[in-house]
Order: C-alpha cells, then sequence, then structure tokens
C-alpha cells in the first residue's frame, strides 16, 4: 500500500523540461500520478523522481492538493475526467500548470466545491518568479509547492490573470512592432545597424527608467512630430501611418484615463 501523500498530479508530455520538476518539495510531497496510460504515469514518475503511477483518479481523494500539468488543449477533457471521479472536493484545492489559461478552465470543479488556481512563471526571472491566481487555498498550496531559496511567488486574485497578461503584450507584442518602426526608422536615416541597436538599446533603458520613477509623468509629447511624420511620409508611408496612429490612441489613452495608480478592478467586476 502505497503511503498516502498531499500532492497528486496528472501529467503529459517531458515533464522533465517544465519548471515542475525544479520544485524541490515535489519528492516529498508528490503521491499519485495519473496520465493517458499508466505507461506514461509511470514514465512521469521515474522522470520526476517523485510519486507513482495509478490507473484512475480515485486515489487523489487523500491529497490535498491536485497539479493539471498537460497541454491547453487537453485541460478541458481532465477537468471532465476529474469531476466524474470519486473525489470530496471541499477543502481540495486543483491548480492548472499554464502559461495562458486560469482557473476559469476549473469552473466545474469549483462548482463541486473545489479551490481553485492557476501557476505559471513569470518570464525574465529565470525560474526565481512564479504567478499563483486563484482561491485562497489553491494559493497557500501553491506558494508552498513553489518558495523555496530565492524562489518566491507573486499571488493575484482569482480571474484576473487575464490583466496580467496583458502586461505581457503590451511589453512584448505590442513593443516589437514599435520598436520595428524605431529600427526602420534609423536605417532610413542611414544610420549602421551597430550602431541602431546601440542607441535603441540606450532609449529603451532610459524611457524604462523613467517610467519606473515618475510613472505616466515620464511621457512627453513628440516634438516635431509633423515634420518627422513628413520626411517619414517620403521615405517610408505606412511607416508614417503607423506612428501618427500610435501617437494619436496615446494622446487619446492618457487624457481619457486617470492615472493607472488610482483604479483597481476586483475580480467580481471582471467575471
Amino acid at each position: 500500500m502505497k503511503k498516502a501523500q498531499s500532492v497528486a498530479l496528472i501529467g503529459a508530455g517531458k515533464l522533465t523540461d517544465s519548471s515542475l520538476a525544479r520544485f524541490w518539495a515535489l519528492s516529498e510531497l508528490l503521491g499519485p500520478v495519473k496520465a493517458s496510460s499508466f505507461r506514461l504515469a509511470s514514465r512521469i514518475a521515474n522522470r520526476l523522481r517523485a510519486g507513482y503511477p495509478v490507473k484512475d483518479c480515485s486515489e487523489f481523494d487523500a491529497c490535498r492538493l491536485i497539479l493539471i500539468c498537460v497541454p491547453d488543449r487537453s485541460v478541458k477533457g481532465v477537468v471532465a475526467e476529474l469531476c466524474s471521479a470519486p473525489i470530496h472536493w471541499p477543502r481540495k484545492a486543483v491548480v492548472l500548470c499554464s502559461t495562458w489559461l486560469d482557473s476559469m478552465e476549473l469552473r466545474p470543479l469549483a462548482a463541486r466545491g473545489a479551490s481553485v488556481g492557476s501557476l505559471s512563471t513569470i518570464p525574465g526571472f529565470d525560474d526565481t518568479r512564479y504567478l499563483v491566481e486563484g482561491d485562497r487555498l489553491a494559493v497557500l498550496e501553491s506558494r508552498r509547492l513553489v518558495e523555496h531559496g530565492e524562489r518566491r511567488a507573486v499571488a493575484i486574485e482569482r480571474q484576473l490573470k487575464p490583466l496580467f497578461l496583458t502586461a505581457l503584450t503590451c511589453t512584448g507584442s505590442l513593443l516589437v512592432p514599435l520598436l520595428m518602426a524605431a529600427s526602420e526608422s534609423l536605417r532610413h536615416a542611414g544610420v549602421p545597424s551597430a550602431a541602431s541597436a546601440a542607441i535603441l538599446e540606450k532609449q529603451l533603458s532610459q524611457s524604462l527608467r523613467s517610467y519606473v520613477r515618475g510613472g505616466r509623468r515620464a511621457y512627453q509629447e513628440p516634438r516635431e512630430l509633423p515634420r518627422q511624420l513628413r520626411a517619414l511620409s517620403i521615405a517610408d508611408p505606412p511607416l508614417a501611418s503607423y506612428i501618427e496612429q500610435s501617437c494619436r490612441l496615446a494622446a487619446r489613452l492618457l487624457e481619457a484615463r486617470q492615472p493607472l495608480a488610482e483604479k483597481h478592478y476586483s475580480a467580481a467586476q471582471l467575471a
């Protein structure tokens, strides 16, 4: 008879490549491991050097925390499987390990009394910062698993992860086109590529420092913008249009909104 542990896992794929394998407490806390097949569950347990394979989810009933670490496309099916399992859900936490999905995917389990949440790495921190979103018990159990040494978790309320992801979009997907526009403008000006890279890096660092110190007060209206746009319209009309529209949208945003520090959203407002 296997000794009951406090953490259960439903996994798929090579979990040794995920941050899950680096959680120091996992070797002591992990118990039943379930996968699409008993053979895969056994392989996952062996690779993690923790837990033991099981054929169904019935043994999860003895665990306080259930981790779901599967591809996003498989989450719905896993949740349905858990809903049909003979598990007493109150006082149990179910946490989804996913970069983009959150506890909303676990609503059927929440309706049965489970505390639900999600866990993901925060980009750029070399596996030392994690985002934990969800109900209080799910957050507590996740932090107990994650935090050790320099590794820390940033906790937010349930359903607020999309706002966190928006920040990643602003500093990633939306920032790249602006960097491309800046780079193209320097190219049209005849600046060598090596010098262009150095200029962009300095400008970005200066802008970031200014924003960290002063927030929205760091914003300054573009000087001589019409002159810039006239010159760029000759060299690259689509780029000129993009920059003009970006400046207009930025001005509208700053005019319409109060300081971000004065406005907060609750989970209830976003539901």
